[in-house]
């Protein structure tokens, strides 16, 4: 089952599809099992003021077949309590948790969300941004990577 699902995400991939695969093995004896020892964050509970976020830039590189468009990959380290302001990207953006847990909402989800490590998500254009917290005791980090037009400030607060 997970050979036939690899292989069909590669086909796709090749033949110029965009996807998103999440494959999760219900055994008793597989990763799903294994990520039951990772950090989860409740995202109900009130956050006190902590640490600030810090953003890290990784990559940033113009799209040779989509002129006038730059991907741009951004590190963020959220200490214990850290949260962000409520803001908007420029473009698009896909998110994803590389360790520890956060909580995010987006207008027109119902409440924040938590993400684990191992998690992603997508963050479609024009987007207000209007939660994105570390609840837990333990440090996470983040990997967001925008596709914006070139010169365009990927992040403003909402007014």
């Amino acid at each position: 089952m997970m050979k036939a699902a690899v292989a069909c995400a590669a086909a796709l991939v090749l033949l110029g599809g965009c996807i998103f695969v999440r494959v999760r093995d219900t055994g008793p004896d597989t990763a799903a099992s294994l990520r039951s020892g990772l950090v989860t964050a409740t995202c109900d509970a009130p956050v006190a003021d902590g640490a600030a976020i810090v953003a890290t830039p990784v990559a940033t590189s113009p799209i040779a077949d989509a002129p006038g468009k730059t991907m741009t990959a951004v590190r963020l380290d959220a200490p214990p309590g850290a949260k962000a302001n409520p803001h908007k990207h420029a473009g698009i953006a896909f998110v994803h948790v590389l360790e520890g847990a956060i909580c995010s909402q987006i207008a027109g989800d119902t409440a924040l969300k938590a993400y684990s490590a191992g998690d992603a998500f997508f963050e479609p254009p024009g987007s207000r941004h209007l939660g994105f917290t570390n609840p837990t005791a333990s440090p996470a980090k983040v990997l967001a990577t925008f596709v914006a037009n070139t010169g365009d400030t990927l992040t403003s607060p909402l007014q």
